[in-house]
Protein backbone atom coordinates (compact mmCIF):
# COMPACT_ATOMS: atom_id res chain seq x y z
CA UNK A 1 0.00 0.00 0.00
CA UNK A 2 1.22 3.32 -0.69
CA UNK A 3 -0.17 6.95 -1.08
CA UNK A 4 -1.34 8.65 -4.26
CA UNK A 5 -1.26 12.26 -4.80
CA UNK A 6 -3.74 13.55 -7.31
CA UNK A 7 -4.61 16.87 -9.34
CA UNK A 8 -8.33 16.71 -8.48
CA UNK A 9 -9.39 12.80 -7.48
CA UNK A 10 -8.25 12.16 -11.05
CA UNK A 11 -5.77 8.77 -10.35
CA UNK A 12 -6.38 7.27 -13.99
CA UNK A 13 -4.17 9.54 -16.10
CA UNK A 14 0.03 9.39 -15.94
CA UNK A 15 0.02 13.08 -15.47
CA UNK A 16 -3.20 13.97 -12.88
CA UNK A 17 -1.90 11.38 -10.43
CA UNK A 18 1.54 10.05 -8.70
CA UNK A 19 1.97 7.25 -6.38
CA UNK A 20 4.69 6.64 -3.63
CA UNK A 21 5.43 4.01 -1.04
CA UNK A 22 5.06 4.75 2.20
CA UNK A 23 8.35 5.57 3.05
CA UNK A 24 8.95 7.54 -0.08
CA UNK A 25 5.80 9.29 1.39
CA UNK A 26 7.36 10.05 4.48
CA UNK A 27 10.59 11.29 2.95
CA UNK A 28 8.87 13.84 0.44
CA UNK A 29 7.00 15.08 3.06
CA UNK A 30 9.50 15.47 5.33
CA UNK A 31 11.66 17.34 3.25
CA UNK A 32 8.60 19.70 2.36
CA UNK A 33 8.19 20.36 5.71
CA UNK A 34 11.63 21.33 6.46
CA UNK A 35 11.82 23.13 3.33
CA UNK A 36 8.53 25.17 3.54
CA UNK A 37 8.65 25.64 7.43
CA UNK A 38 12.26 27.87 6.64
CA UNK A 39 10.85 29.72 3.51
CA UNK A 40 7.28 30.45 5.08
CA UNK A 41 6.77 33.95 6.16
CA UNK A 42 2.87 34.78 5.23
CA UNK A 43 -0.21 33.28 6.87
CA UNK A 44 -1.56 31.35 3.93
CA UNK A 45 2.28 30.26 3.57
CA UNK A 46 2.67 28.28 6.43
CA UNK A 47 -1.25 27.22 6.18
CA UNK A 48 0.51 25.31 3.50
CA UNK A 49 3.25 23.98 5.33
CA UNK A 50 0.57 22.74 8.18
CA UNK A 51 -1.42 20.94 5.27
CA UNK A 52 1.72 19.24 4.51
CA UNK A 53 2.47 18.39 7.90
CA UNK A 54 -0.89 16.67 9.01
CA UNK A 55 0.24 14.16 6.45
CA UNK A 56 1.62 12.14 9.70
CA UNK A 57 1.12 8.38 8.52
CA UNK A 58 2.28 7.31 12.43
CA UNK A 59 -1.16 9.31 13.53
CA UNK A 60 -3.48 8.85 10.20
CA UNK A 61 -1.95 5.03 9.71
CA UNK A 62 0.12 3.47 6.12
CA UNK A 63 -1.20 4.38 2.98
CA UNK A 64 -3.49 7.21 4.43
CA UNK A 65 -1.90 10.97 3.69
CA UNK A 66 -2.62 11.01 -0.36
CA UNK A 67 -4.23 13.79 -1.11
CA UNK A 68 -5.40 16.03 -4.12
CA UNK A 69 -3.81 19.45 -4.89
CA UNK A 70 -7.07 21.35 -4.56
CA UNK A 71 -7.70 20.06 -1.57
CA UNK A 72 -4.28 22.23 -0.74
CA UNK A 73 -5.58 25.52 1.29
CA UNK A 74 -6.24 27.65 -1.58
CA UNK A 75 -7.68 31.07 -1.69
CA UNK A 76 -8.44 33.42 -4.85
CA UNK A 77 -6.96 36.07 -3.14
CA UNK A 78 -3.41 34.27 -2.22
CA UNK A 79 -3.51 31.74 -5.01
CA UNK A 80 -0.37 33.37 -6.98
CA UNK A 81 1.60 33.88 -3.99
CA UNK A 82 1.18 30.79 -2.61
CA UNK A 83 1.87 28.82 -6.02
CA UNK A 84 4.80 30.61 -6.22
CA UNK A 85 5.89 29.89 -2.42
CA UNK A 86 5.11 26.09 -3.16
CA UNK A 87 6.97 25.92 -6.38
CA UNK A 88 9.79 27.56 -4.14
CA UNK A 89 9.48 25.44 -1.70
CA UNK A 90 9.80 22.10 -3.77
CA UNK A 91 12.80 23.57 -5.29
CA UNK A 92 14.16 24.77 -1.69
CA UNK A 93 13.43 20.88 -0.89
CA UNK A 94 15.34 19.61 -3.21
CA UNK A 95 18.51 21.45 -2.53
CA UNK A 96 18.03 20.42 1.43
CA UNK A 97 18.43 16.70 0.19
CA UNK A 98 21.58 17.04 -0.94
CA UNK A 99 23.18 18.54 1.97
CA UNK A 100 24.45 16.00 4.57
CA UNK A 101 23.86 18.39 7.46
CA UNK A 102 20.40 17.94 7.00
CA UNK A 103 20.95 14.47 6.74
CA UNK A 104 22.56 14.33 9.86
CA UNK A 105 19.73 16.06 11.37
CA UNK A 106 16.92 13.85 10.08
CA UNK A 107 18.53 10.67 10.71
CA UNK A 108 19.17 9.25 7.06
CA UNK A 109 20.39 10.16 3.51
CA UNK A 110 17.30 10.21 1.55
CA UNK A 111 17.41 7.86 -2.12
CA UNK A 112 17.96 10.78 -4.38
CA UNK A 113 16.18 9.24 -7.56
CA UNK A 114 13.07 8.72 -5.71
CA UNK A 115 12.62 12.04 -4.14
CA UNK A 116 13.78 13.43 -7.57
CA UNK A 117 10.79 12.06 -8.82
CA UNK A 118 8.14 12.85 -6.15
CA UNK A 119 9.17 16.33 -5.81
CA UNK A 120 9.29 16.45 -9.92
CA UNK A 121 5.97 15.12 -9.71
CA UNK A 122 4.37 17.21 -7.24
CA UNK A 123 5.56 20.32 -9.43
CA UNK A 124 4.17 19.48 -12.15
CA UNK A 125 0.81 19.07 -10.78
CA UNK A 126 1.57 22.24 -9.05
CA UNK A 127 2.43 24.03 -12.05
CA UNK A 128 -1.09 23.06 -13.45
CA UNK A 129 -3.08 24.49 -10.80
CA UNK A 130 -4.60 27.83 -11.43
CA UNK A 131 -7.26 30.49 -10.48
CA UNK A 132 -10.04 28.72 -12.10
CA UNK A 133 -8.69 25.80 -10.02
CA UNK A 134 -9.49 27.04 -6.49
CA UNK A 135 -12.49 25.40 -4.61
CA UNK A 136 -12.67 27.72 -1.69
CA UNK A 137 -15.10 25.21 -0.27
CA UNK A 138 -11.83 23.14 0.56
CA UNK A 139 -10.39 26.16 2.37
CA UNK A 140 -13.03 27.01 4.77
CA UNK A 141 -13.91 22.69 5.48
CA UNK A 142 -9.93 22.41 6.62
CA UNK A 143 -10.18 25.53 8.33
CA UNK A 144 -13.31 25.19 10.03
CA UNK A 145 -12.04 21.51 11.06
CA UNK A 146 -9.13 23.16 12.90
CA UNK A 147 -10.05 23.00 16.61
CA UNK A 148 -9.41 26.15 18.93
CA UNK A 149 -5.90 24.97 20.43
CA UNK A 150 -4.70 23.57 16.36
CA UNK A 151 -1.75 25.22 15.49
CA UNK A 152 -3.10 27.22 12.97
CA UNK A 153 -4.96 29.49 15.21
CA UNK A 154 -2.39 29.46 18.14
CA UNK A 155 0.12 31.54 15.70
CA UNK A 156 1.89 28.58 13.78
CA UNK A 157 4.13 27.82 16.45
CA UNK A 158 7.18 25.44 15.85
CA UNK A 159 9.09 22.41 17.08
CA UNK A 160 11.74 23.43 19.62
CA UNK A 161 13.84 20.18 18.36
CA UNK A 162 13.46 20.58 14.48
CA UNK A 163 12.35 24.45 13.82
CA UNK A 164 9.45 23.01 11.58
CA UNK A 165 5.81 24.40 12.24
CA UNK A 166 3.53 22.13 14.14
CA UNK A 167 0.15 20.64 13.01
CA UNK A 168 -2.93 18.91 15.22
CA UNK A 169 -0.55 15.95 15.59
CA UNK A 170 2.80 18.18 16.64
CA UNK A 171 5.94 18.04 15.21
CA UNK A 172 6.13 15.35 12.20
CA UNK A 173 9.87 14.56 12.69
CA UNK A 174 9.42 14.17 16.72
CA UNK A 175 6.48 11.84 15.78
CA UNK A 176 8.56 9.87 13.40
CA UNK A 177 11.70 9.44 15.46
Amino acid sequence: MGNVIAFNDIVSVADDSFSMSNGLTDVFIDYLLLSGSRLAKTESEKRMVVFLAEKQQTKVGMGNVGFDIVEMPWTSDTFETDKTFVLEMIHHARALSSEKSVWEKMGYEPGQKQLKYSLDSFEALIKRMTINDVDEDNYREWISAAEKDDPINLGFPRCTNHDVLLCLFGCKLCNDS
